[in-house]
């Protein structure tokens, strides 16, 4: 298993499925915690109305919400940099967004998987962005994903490091 860009093995394919699917759980459990962590701050019962601050709110909604939330409880929250909280999670939806909106495919010229990324918004009207796959950095991603899941325990270092990370990996999965 490497990630030469002319390796197509089934372990490869395995690995790069695992990841994708990885990424998208992952934000799905980071989305879940900020319901429940909102939930408890609007004094709502915490497993019951989780679903219904998914299902009503946007994800930035949430996370605005939270934040200012979140602020006013400081005795829950210590030591906490809450602006770079919410650049981690933007950046963790922003992640999660490109991976499930990418094409993933093979290229069949090289014999190497590809994801391809449409945008029809860009400056320059309809776009489409081709990049390798790297199996690795999206399995980096990953576990980007699962430090910014847990940033009330994580270091500012490590939140940094994580969006760096994710940031790198939008230009590299």
């Amino acid at each position: 298993m490497s990630d030469s860009p002319l390796t197509l093995t089934e372990d490869d394919k395995n690995r790069l499925f695992t990841a994708i699917g990885s990424v998208v759980v992952r934000f799905q459990q980071i989305e879940l915690w900020q319901s429940e962590i909102l939930a408890k701050q609007l004094a709502l019962d915490v497993l019951n109305d989780r679903y219904v601050l998914m299902a009503s709110m946007s994800f930035k909604q949430k996370i605005d919400l939270l934040m200012v939330l979140c602020k006013r409880n400081p005795n829950d929250f210590r030591n906490i940099d809450f602006q770079l909280v919410k650049v981690a999670l933007n950046t963790a939806e922003e992640f999660r967004n490109s991976v499930v909106h990418s094409v993933w495919s093979v290229c069949g010229v090289e014999d190497t998987w590809i994801r391809e990324k449409s945008n029809i918004r860009s400056k320059s009207g309809f776009t489409i962005k081709r990049d390798v796959v790297n199996i690795t950095e999206l399995e980096r991603a990953d576990q980007s994903l699962q430090t910014i899941l847990g940033w009330q325990w994580s270091e500012s270092a490590e939140l940094l490091i994580a969006i760096e990370q994710l940031k790198g990996a939008l230009n590299t999965a």
